[in-house]
């Protein structure tokens, strides 16, 4: 190139095709690779439903526990048969972020385990009931019951107001 190419429009816009065309090419190398992860992605969430979602047949039916895994809050609530086990998977990601508040890694651990155990379940026959409760001066609270420490594999201590309130009189 000469001196006066660097002038010139025409080349300028070469040289800005060229770069923009070089980007693409690069976009359209990172979106091949996201595909291919994506494909790693599928190929595991197979392997941890069981292959259930992939392998069944269309309209074959469907385990509860692999509808429970892949569903939604909003499709678990519309879902009679998923309600209460997604009622119970909600309060024992509660427990899990109360109980571990500084601990994201341990939260996020102890409401997989506790959404894999509830699926479990439900792929054995279990059917979950309607979550407890107890009117405590005016205000509903849940029941926290033996099956949430099923769930999380870990000892719950709700303190109750009442405990509380004697352990402040002391």
């Amino acid at each position: 190139m000469s001196e006066d190419d660097g002038d010139d429009p025409v080349m300028a816009l070469l040289a800005t095709q060229r770069a923009v065309l070089a980007a693409v090419e690069n976009l359209a190398a990172q979106v091949e690779a996201m595909q291919g992860q994506l494909g790693v992605m599928a190929e595991a969430i197979d392997r941890l439903t069981g292959d259930q979602a992939s392998a069944a047949p269309k309209g074959a039916p469907v385990s509860l526990g692999a509808r429970f895994r892949i569903a939604t809050g909003p499709e678990a609530d519309a879902d009679p048969e998923l309600q209460n086990a997604y009622r119970h998977y909600r309060l024992a990601k509660h427990l899990a972020e109360t109980l571990n508040r500084n601990d994201p890694a341990v939260i996020a651990a102890d409401v997989a385990r506790a959404h894999d155990w509830i699926a479990d379940q439900l792929d054995k026959g279990r059917v979950f009931d309607p979550l407890k409760s107890r009117d405590e001066g005016g205000v509903s609270k849940v029941v926290v019951e033996p099956i949430h420490e099923e769930m999380l594999g870990k000892r719950i201590r709700v303190e109750r107001k009442q405990e509380r309130e004697r352990e402040r009189s002391r």
